[in-house]
């Protein structure tokens, strides 16, 4: 199984694009991206409207050659309708917009008008699907983190009968008893988790959630004998994000833990968060 993300705030935008290759699929989840809002009282950057295209370019490359793409729930930094032309005859698991707020099922409905006459699209909540030796799994409606429940999304596990791979998209940290009910102590080699949003402590989000969430993935991590640890997105957009998570680094049974620009080699961007010090340079 190779492993791919695309997009994320350690690669300079928002997103959590990822590209996963089996011997029998290739599967792009969330394939969109976007700007983050005004922070510091300053818009986005020219740095990150630069990185923003770079970015949605790749996406659309890996889009192109994937057979199968997964929209985790809707919004905007995970997909959009002005790349679903290259949705043309391919497998589009959905999560069910039946069972989000209004919201969230307007964005879908337009997503779906524009896909449902050139692809095959499929509800994908809490069903399991083979293709050859690849099996791809949809967790339950998990919450978008504490007190988000009605904007649910759904964690895909994907196994190919050598590694597997458990992909949370906006939890925002928060490990859900349903998440560690649909795992039943699987064997999960590789998590990529959004991580706990500390940019928010002290206004949006309580620190005693970030310690709940602390405890609840270490569980995770230990049962399901979890090896690389890739947690990024919301986490990373607070430049400080890993003075929080030391307990989590300091598990000796990690091979990684770092951000998805670690795990692809590079160096990580944090421009979101990097915000002021952009427009103090001339």
């Amino acid at each position: 199984m190779n492993i791919s993300v695309l997009g994320a705030e350690s690669l300079g935008v928002r997103s959590y694009c990822t590209f996963v290759e089996t011997q029998d699929v290739k599967i792009i989840i969330d394939p969109g991206c976007a700007l983050g809002t005004d922070r510091f009282n300053l818009p986005p950057h020219k740095t990150e409207i630069l990185e923003l295209w770079s970015v949605w370019q790749n996406i659309n490359l890996n889009l192109k050659k994937s057979d199968i793409v997964v929209i985790t729930h809707y919004h905007y930094d995970h997909h959009h309708y002005r790349n679903c032309g290259l949705y043309k005859n391919k497998i589009v698991f959905l999560k069910d917009f039946g069972r989000v707020n209004q919201r969230q099922k307007s964005r879908a409905e337009v997503l779906l008008k524009y896909i449902g006459g050139i692809s095959k699209v499929i509800i994908a909540d809490e069903k399991e699907f083979i293709f050859g030796n690849t099996r791809i799994s949809f967790s339950p409606p998990l919450a978008h983190g504490y007190g988000k429940e009605d904007v649910n999304i759904m964690a895909v596990l994907i196994e190919d009968g050598r590694s597997s791979l458990l992909y949370t998209s906006d939890v925002s940290g928060m490990i859900d008893k349903k998440l560690i009910s649909f795992l039943k102590n699987w064997i999960v080699e590789t998590f990529i988790l959004d991580g706990f949003p500390t940019y928010l402590l002290n206004s949006a989000v309580k620190r005693k959630w970030l310690y709940e969430s602390k405890e609840k993935l270490i569980y995770v991590l230990e049962s399901c004998k979890v090896k690389n640890l890739i947690i990024d997105h919301h986490s990373s957009r607070d430049i400080r994000w890993t003075e929080f998570y030391l307990d989590v680094f300091s598990l000796k049974s990690l091979n990684f833990c770092g951000t998805a620009a670690e795990f692809m080699g590079q160096k990580p961007k944090y421009y979101e968060a990097m915000r002021k010090e952009l427009f103090s340079k001339k």
